[in-house]
């Protein structure tokens, strides 16, 4: 199978495809109400955002976390890992020196509540490392443990 910086393109779909579900337990059962609270908005309103929205929504956030998932990739093979710690561990150095940094500035320029970037942030840092933890089993034969 095809690879894409280095990782196995089977293990980029499923990294992509668990960030983007972990986004829909995140969003939905888990932490649905308090991210509504938090967007200051209603139940109702954030339903007919979803029904405008149609089949798209979940189309625009596959692709997101998708790519998310390669960018995550790129710097693994940057940085020759393929160990499962190795790779959650630099994908949490993502999520914190670069997602979270840009996510700030919704707080800083939008007013977004810090308790929405807790919220988001969360999820981003969970993310990345789920799908960097995923893509370490398609990234070579000692992914797990050279020792082996």
């Amino acid at each position: 199978m095809p690879k894409i910086f280095g990782t196995n393109i089977l293990g980029i779909l499923i990294g992509g495809a668990a960030f983007w579900m972990l986004g829909a337990i995140w969003y939905g059962p888990v932490f649905g109400e308090m991210w509504i609270e938090v967007q200051g908005t209603t139940k109702e309103a954030a339903e007919a955002r979803m029904k405008d929205m149609g089949v798209m929504m979940y189309v625009w956030g596959l692709i997101i976390s998708l790519v998310s998932t390669v960018g995550i990739s790129y710097v693994l093979q940057q940085s020759s890992a393929s160990l499962l710690t190795t790779c959650a561990k630099i994908a949490a150095i993502l999520a914190v020196l670069i997602a979270l940094p840009i996510m700030g500035y919704a707080v800083l320029y939008e007013g977004y509540p810090i308790k929405g970037l807790a919220l988001d942030f969360a999820y981003v840092l969970i993310g990345f490392v789920l799908s960097g933890a995923v893509m370490s089993f398609f990234r070579g034969k000692d992914a797990i443990d050279p020792t082996t």
